[in-house]
């Protein structure tokens, strides 16, 4: 936010200057509109000083915005509680509404808006805590959930999450994001983008057991990096190679992706963590079971969405604040709830 001002500020000044460069020229070079140029740029002075007065009233009132990871993120002087948000239209500034729901007849058993774009990492635990006090004041215990099924898409997989479900005792189904390039229903679609191009494999290396290096497709050495790395409960040894020699190769549009990159990292798999919770659910996603109770997933909770969306004409928040946003959501969260209780009430009395 201070960069942003400070840039707002050099732009003021660089209009300043352009304005007094236009009145120190001779009359008969300003005709034709001249007066009418200067007076344009006298309104976006003003318009870019008023944000500048804007921003820095915003940062006296405000501290730093700072996420989950600890790092100070992004903060937004209209609604400073919303968050940017990945979507299928881009990326929005705004908020994100969640809902548990029940398998049975689709019920919203808790709801809620939030405004991070990383919440998804963490959103476990409150959701599941909101749940948990829906029911106990509906006379149910505090071990209501434990043994439940639960399942929830990959955006949720975190250790933040596993651990959460780990601890309620939850039968949890909560996939990595790379799950289905080991699901045998997608080999065709992998099929497909490994013709479209190739990317060198550990495979296409070759290991020097006696130097403890790699040699790449191209000849060059990879060096040890890392002894040992622990990514989603699988120990690796990483090996670097030279950045120079990575951007003078002629193999580089098949080894390297993305901009910015040192140089070809390799990481090579040497074990396992026993008793991760990513291993531990990445096998229990694997199994037939797993992948059977997971499809199930979206049946269940993505019709209670396109309900709300599109019979609801619930597209979009439309309003500003955390507190006035949650309750918008959770208005149609009851909305949606009300409609199952006229079509199932009837079944358990309700009447």
């Amino acid at each position: 936010m201070k960069r942003k001002k400070e840039k707002i500020e050099k732009k003021v000044e660089q209009l300043l200057e352009q304005q007094v460069d236009e009145d120190n020229k001779d009359d008969d070079e300003q005709e034709g509109g001249g007066s009418s140029g200067i007076s344009d740029e006298n309104k976006q002075i003003e318009k870019l000083q008023k944000q500048a007065e804007r921003i820095e009233k915003f940062l006296k009132e405000n501290a730093p915005k700072i996420g989950k990871q600890g790092r100070e993120i992004r903060s937004n002087v209209t609604d400073n509680e919303s968050a940017m948000m990945v979507s299928s239209h881009g990326t929005l500034q705004g908020y994100n509404g969640q809902a548990l729901v029940d398998s049975k007849h689709q019920v919203i058993v808790h709801g809620g808006a939030f405004g991070s774009g990383e919440d998804e990492h963490y959103l476990i635990g409150p959701m599941l805590d909101g749940a948990k006090e829906n029911m106990r004041s509906i006379g149910k215990g505090e071990d209501y959930f434990a043994g439940k099924t639960f399942t929830a898409d990959s955006n949720y997989h975190s250790p933040t999450n596993l651990k959460k479900c780990d601890k309620e005792h939850l039968d949890a189904y909560v996939p990595d994001k790379r799950f289905r390039n080991r699901d045998p229903k997608f080999e065709d679609g992998k099929r497909r983008r490994r013709r479209k191009r190739k990317r060198f494999s550990l495979d296409d290396f070759h290991y020097d057991e006696a130097t403890d290096q790699y040699r790449c497709p191209d000849g060059k050495t990879l060096r040890l990096n890392t002894k040992r790395a622990v990514v989603d409960g699988v120990v690796y040894r990483r090996y670097l190679a030279n950045r120079d020699e990575c951007e003078t190769c002629e193999l580089k549009a098949k080894c390297l992706q993305g901009k910015n990159i040192k140089g070809r990292l390799l990481n090579v798999p040497v074990g396992s963590v026993p008793g991760h919770l990513t291993k531990l659910m990445a096998a229990k996603i694997d199994t037939e079971q797993g992948r059977r109770v997971y499809d199930q997933r979206a049946g269940i909770v993505e019709p209670v969405f396109a309900n709300i969306r599109f019979q609801k004409s619930m597209d979009r928040f439309t309003l500003r604040g955390k507190i006035k946003v949650n309750v918008q959501w959770l208005l149609y969260c009851m909305i949606h709830n009300i409609g199952k209780i006229l079509r199932y009430g009837p079944r358990y009395g309700f009447t």
